[in-house]
């Protein structure tokens, strides 16, 4: 058994694989976090091997004493990837980017993939074909957008994301939402044109926590699965463990 450990800017999730099936997801606070690891280690006894991705670093060293007994490896450029990046400097390459990427080439070889992640930031990634990753691009997310709105402004109030497709906000609130909501759909769909002329059948993959936020369908796009990023961990540490 494998223990799958993401790391985010707001949450930590646990996965327990066996072989490629997950046995277990668990998503909680970062104060939770020893807590629930133990309770995890006691289920689950089998564990022998753990894959960490972590692009908050707020716990690093406390979780790798509580997992020392284990075989532990980090997500990074350094591992051995299932494709080629063209990424410069390699090491600047987003772990949580690494992991979609190398599920993209485990559930979709041999095709022009687009994965978008919604997060904290929208990142893009595309890799092709023939197992290039051309790079992509990075902005802010739903809830950067309304914190800098209201941090960079003296008016602007503070609000929680909330979808609003309709095209004219009647007040500043729902004239923020609207903003926010058209903004990122209209950016999205943009950018999958742009890329659609530069790659021939491209398919889009929409992953991450605010996936959801956006209008179904979205053309020519695939939401994946919950776990698709875990998915790709997996094979890393598959691949990785000597």
């Amino acid at each position: 058994m494998q223990l799958i450990i993401d790391l985010g800017n707001s949450q930590i999730k646990y996965f327990v694989f066996n072989d490629d099936k997950v046995k277990l997801f668990v998503a909680i606070r970062f104060d939770q976090w020893e807590n629930s690891l133990n309770k995890i280690r006691m289920d689950f006894p089998l564990i022998k091997n753990c894959i960490i991705s972590d692009v908050n670093r707020i716990i690093t060293k406390d979780l790798e004493n509580a997992l020392s007994d284990l075989s532990v490896i980090f997500c990074s450029s350094k591992l051995r990837l299932p494709f080629k990046t063209l990424y410069k400097p390699r090491s600047q390459l987003g772990s949580d980017r690494i992991a979609l990427l190398s599920a993209c080439a485990l559930e979709y070889p041999n095709q022009n993939i687009l994965v978008i992640d919604l997060g904290s930031c929208i990142t893009y990634d595309i890799l092709d074909m023939k197992g290039i990753h051309h790079g992509g691009a990075i902005s802010p997310g739903y809830h950067m957008r309304y914190k800098a709105m209201h941090v960079f402004s003296g008016q602007l109030p503070s609000l929680a994301p909330k979808n609003d497709f309709t095209l004219l906000g009647t007040a500043t609130k729902t004239s923020m939402h609207v903003g926010v909501s058209h903004g990122i759909k209209a950016e999205i769909i943009g950018l999958i044109c742009q890329y659609e002329e530069k790659f021939d059948f491209l398919t889009t993959i929409l992953t991450g926590g605010d996936a959801k936020r956006l209008p179904k369908p979205l053309k020519n796009s695939i939401f994946a699965h919950s776990n698709f990023l875990a998915k790709g961990l997996n094979y890393l540490l598959t691949s990785n463990i000597d």
